[in-house]
């Protein structure tokens, strides 16, 4: 679950990377209003970025719909792991 929230965040952050290396370059010859409006873009890139990703996740991971999962439990001071059935 780690890696998942962590590679969200590479991609939501990503096109804040990337405006911001493109508004160091053309800071000298842009009007400021191309830069602020960048940084608005930067924000609607990485939350569909974030939002695909998820999408893509979410159906592309996991058993067969039709399986039931059985958390983990307890038997006999045994710790049975969970599994779907």
């Amino acid at each position: 679950m780690m890696r998942v929230i962590l590679w969200n965040l590479f991609l939501f952050l990503l096109p804040f990377v990337l405006t911001a290396l493109w508004a160091m370059w053309v800071r000298r010859t842009s009007p400021r209003e191309a830069v602020l409006r960048s940084w608005s873009q930067a924000t609607l890139v990485g939350a569909i970025l974030v939002i695909s990703s998820l999408l893509v996740w979410r159906f592309s991971t996991g058993d067969a719909p039709e399986k039931t999962y059985i958390p983990p439990a307890l038997k006999d001071g045994q710790v049975v792991p969970g599994r779907f059935e």
